[in-house]
Order: C-alpha cells, then structure tokens, then sequence
C-alpha cells in the first residue's frame, strides 16, 4: 500500500494534475517546488510543501525520507540531467529505498536524434544501474502543445506547423496522469516501462478535420519551414537551448519518428486514452 509520495515539478501541467489524483486517493503527498510563493496553492490543497531547487541534497533528502514511492519528473532545460539524477542520488541515499516512478519520454537513448530524449537516455541509465525499483513512463507529444496555436485558429481559422506529413500518437497529458497515479498507487510495476500515447497516430492535416469537427468550423492546416517554427519560438521568448530542443524534434517528426500508439494508457487505468477530438472539443475555448 502506498501511503506518501514525493513528487517533484509538483506545479506542472502534468505534476499538478498527478498530485490532485494522488490526494483525491487519500495518499499523503509531499511536493517540491521552487519557490515559496507556488507553495501556499499546494499546501491548500492538502500537500505537505518542501521549497528547494532540483539539486538541493538537504529538500530532497527530506522528500524522500520515509516515502513509499518518487515522481521523478524534471523540465526539459540543459541541467535537466544533473537534476534528475540528484533526485535518483537522493531516492538511492534514503534508508526507505523508495519506488522510483520515472517522467521520461517516447524513444529515450542517449544516442536519440533530439537532445531532449537524450538526456532522458543518460537519466534513464543512470536510474536503471542505480538498484532502485523504478517504473518508467515514456509519454508522446502533448496535445496541450497544440494549445500555442489558438490565437491563429480563433483569428483567422488557421492552424501552422512545420512536421510535413509526419504523424504522431499524441496524447493528452491528462491521461499522462491518470497513468502516473495508478501507477504510484498500485503494485506489480516495478521493473515495466509503458509508452505513452493516444488512441490513434495522426497527421496535422487529420488533426485541422478534428479540430474543426469539434470547433463546428473550418480549419486550415498550413505548413511553415523549421526556421519560421524557431522564429515564432523565439518571438515567444523560448529560450534558445530549448528551441534547438524543440525543432530537432520538428525534424524528427517529419519524418515519422513518433508515427506509432500502443495499448498501454488503458491497460493500466482501464480507459480509452483520450483522442485528439475529444481534448479540442474539451478545449474549445482556448481555440476561440
């Protein structure tokens, strides 16, 4: 039985969603965040709070002290792996060894074709070789990414991407939670790794029809180079290791790299993971 987990990234889209789950089934949470001013949210909703970065020995060691079970979950960024691999440091450290439920992504390798799965790669090995029962959740490209392309679809109807024809298995990161508290709450997952999808792989232009279908309106899908991709990043104000991060995947998109979907979302909660209409019609309002 699991009766606390520590949770990192706690104030994420997906770690918020996983510690809201993780309440609602009466396990005591403790989540990390970064500063004191996200903390009092947390600790509203019931969350026993700890401020610390990502690296801070002295908070992680208090969040895994006497915790049955670790969300690992550190945001892309170029210390990503030596922050994830302090949260490993620290599980491996604690006399209670605690089950390591890991946030990697789709294809993780050291030798991947993007740095950010590459990273995740070096994490992943540095986690495996660490003697820790550990899970690993490997999700898709997030439909909520799409999200950056509502003020284009309620303005003038048009939706810009740069992966050509690539498809993909996106999935929703509700879906990514809901996988994420099972697993954190069950047994029998130590040692499994589950890819992480929606129910279908599909294409941007398939993804303009059910975004229409779902808005009620045409929707025009309109294909733009890598380099205008970088651009509006930027004008965005990404920052530039992320942009490199984020159009090596455009690349690796295109041609067909994420062009596959499993089963697993609802071998383990029982659901049909949610499909790309489903998430538009949900999310009308930010699409105008």
């Amino acid at each position: 039985m699991t009766n606390t987990v520590f949770v990192t990234g706690a104030t994420g889209n997906i770690g918020s969603l996983v510690v809201d789950g993780l309440l609602e089934k009466g396990v005591d949470v403790r989540a990390l965040v970064h500063s004191e001013e996200k903390a009092q949210a947390l600790r509203d909703r019931g969350a026993d709070v700890i401020v610390g970065e990502f690296t801070d020995e002295s908070a992680l060691a208090r969040g895994v002290d006497g915790a049955d079970k670790v969300f690992s979950l550190t945001p892309p960024n170029p210390d990503q792996v030596a922050q994830a691999n302090a949260i490993t440091a620290a599980a491996s450290a604690s006399s209670s060894r605690p089950h390591v439920v890991r946030l990697s992504v789709i294809k993780s390798n050291k030798s991947a074709p993007t740095r950010i799965s590459a990273q995740h790669g070096e994490i992943d090995a540095v986690l495996k070789e660490s003697g820790l029962p550990v899970t690993f959740l490997k999700p898709h490209f997030i439909m909520q990414n799409t999200l950056f392309g509502g003020e284009s679809v309620g303005d003038h109807g048009s939706i810009y991407h740069s992966m050509g024809e690539g498809k993909l298995g996106m999935i929703d990161v509700r879906d990514v939670a809901d996988v994420a508290v099972e697993v954190l709450t069950g047994d029998g997952h130590e040692g499994k790794s589950y890819t992480l999808t929606g129910p279908e792989s599909i294409s941007f232009a398939q993804q303009g029809v059910q975004l229409g279908s779902a808005l009620g309106k045409d929707v025009n899908v309109v294909g733009v180079s890598v380099d205008q991709a970088k651009s509006s990043m930027a004008e965005m104000g990404m920052p530039e290791w992320l942009i490199e991060g984020f159009a090596e995947y455009l690349v690796a998109y295109s041609n067909n790299y994420g062009d596959f979907f499993t089963d697993d979302v609802q071998n383990i909660t029982g659901k049909t993971a949610r499909s790309y209409k489903e998430f538009a019609t949900d999310f009308a309002p930010a699409f105008g």
